[in-house]
């Protein structure tokens, strides 16, 4: 489920969409992308189960994050997937209501190669010498944003390499909770704070603080998130209701049938249908939406 939420958000973000039933389909490989978007999630699909599966594998260094893009596009055709651009591009950012806003020009394509490898070098060695904590991992993920080194899918690479690095210090969260889904939302927020730490960066006189308490910000919601799992499954002893109920009240908003069945995993959603219909019977809990917008509450005594 995790994989699923991570493949469908990093792709929204970037304005790539298919129905849940096809990313279903895609996600557990049981059809073939139909148009560019369906082809672009397929290649997210790829590169997200290499990290999840070999992470231990992958240095982080230019020739990494060069076949990772390589492998991002692999299915659209696309002659410049896994090559730095070639030209200079600007760094837009999209908002909700169709307006576009130019939040950062990046550095000359031909400063690219060497602006990546530095990264890395200096990523690497402040790794290795305890210089930096493994959690400030997020300025080497701005860092590359701002770099913004390819013609496309900078801010899902971003995202993939937010992921394996956290891998690598030994925070596995993604693996359970889609951090993707998190930055998600609001995108809102995770576009101001790439505004606010950008400014300055050319000259080498911005903040990271902005970035980096938005991206710890997110580790710890994700963290939280998990150990309320984590707990709901070590709970399983109370009856499906009253699991329901719970996971209703910590959660303070109303819930879909599909959100209830990720957030009690040790029942079916045959079972938590089954409980919501005996607690609107009970008048513990109301309906509201209608179709795939359906969801549930508690009833307000």
């Amino acid at each position: 489920m995790a994989k699923i939420q991570s493949t469908s958000s990093s792709n929204r973000i970037e304005g790539i969409y298919t129905t849940s039933q096809r990313m279903n389909q895609i996600m557990m490989n049981k059809t073939q992308p139909k148009n560019r978007n369906e082809r672009e999630i397929s290649g997210y699909r790829d590169v997200l189960k290499l990290i999840h599966e070999q992470y231990d594998y992958i240095p982080i260094t230019v020739n990494s994050i060069l076949e990772m893009h390589k492998r991002l596009f692999a299915y659209t055709g696309s002659t410049w997937g896994g090559n730095f651009k070639d030209s200079n591009n600007q760094i837009i950012t999209k908002y909700s209501d169709g307006t576009q806003e130019v939040r950062f020009n990046p550095p000359a394509a031909y400063l690219t190669p060497e602006l990546v490898w530095n990264l890395c070098d200096a990523y690497n060695q402040g790794i290795e010498l305890g210089e930096i904590s493994p959690l400030l991992s997020g300025a080497f993920i701005f860092d590359f944003v701002s770099i913004h080194p390819f013609r496309d899918g900078n801010g899902r690479m971003s995202r993939l390499l937010m992921l394996l690095t956290m891998y690598k210090a030994g925070f596995d969260v993604g693996k359970y909770i889609s951090i993707e889904k998190s930055i998600e939302e609001p995108k809102s927020a995770y576009y101001q704070v790439l505004k606010e730490s950008s400014n300055g960066w050319t000259s080498n006189s911005n903040s990271y603080l902005p970035f980096l308490d938005y991206f710890l910000g997110i580790v710890l919601k994700d963290y939280r998130e998990f150990n309320e799992r984590l707990n709901m499954v070590n709970q399983s002893d109370l009856p499906v209701d009253k699991l329901v109920l719970k996971t209703m009240r910590q959660t303070l908003r109303p819930l879909s049938i599909k959100e209830l069945t990720n957030m009690i995993p040790q029942y079916s959603e045959i079972t938590i249908r089954r409980a919501i219909k005996k607690l609107r019977t009970d008048d513990k809990v109301i309906k509201i939406g209608e179709a795939r917008a359906t969801k549930y509450k508690l009833k307000q005594n």
